[in-house]
């Protein structure tokens, strides 16, 4: 968690917010203490619209409209969690990072977004980014 301390904008990678919203999950306390440290220190925090489109889509699956409504409420509405819209620069970095690394879109567009918000810090499931990204990537595995 003191690695989480030190950062000033951390960018949300999908699994840990998916592992968030499963509640049972071993890596649910984990994604929990994290978010309330960040509240705690006030420390901004950055998301891709594929994030949204994610859990959203989660939602729908258990044809569960007011639940992807809600989500999309707490994505745009939050004092300290910022969507950052896709956009050329984001377009760019992405196209960069996939013939890179032969990554697929998706991953390539959460790298990209995660570089164009300023992150400091990311917070994800994926190991390999750590290879992709000169911020300190912490995996859900590092915290437990």
């Amino acid at each position: 968690m003191k690695r989480i301390e030190k950062i000033r904008h951390l960018f949300l990678d999908v699994g840990p917010i998916e592992r968030l919203l499963e509640f049972s999950t071993p890596y649910y306390p984990i994604v929990s203490r994290v978010l309330d440290l960040v509240y705690e220190k006030k420390i901004q925090m950055h998301a891709s619209p594929l994030t949204l489109q994610h859990v959203a889509h989660q939602a729908f699956l258990i044809k569960n409209g007011a639940l992807a409504r809600q989500y999309r409420e707490f994505f745009v509405r939050s004092d300290l969690l910022f969507l950052r819209e896709m956009d050329s620069e984001i377009a760019l970095k992405a196209a960069e990072f996939q013939a890179k690394y032969s990554l697929d879109i998706e991953e390539s567009i959460q790298l990209a977004t995660a570089f164009s918000c300023g992150a400091d810090g990311v917070l994800t499931e994926n190991h390999e980014w750590k290879n992709y990204l000169d911020v300190s990537v912490i995996t859900l595995q590092d915290l437990l």
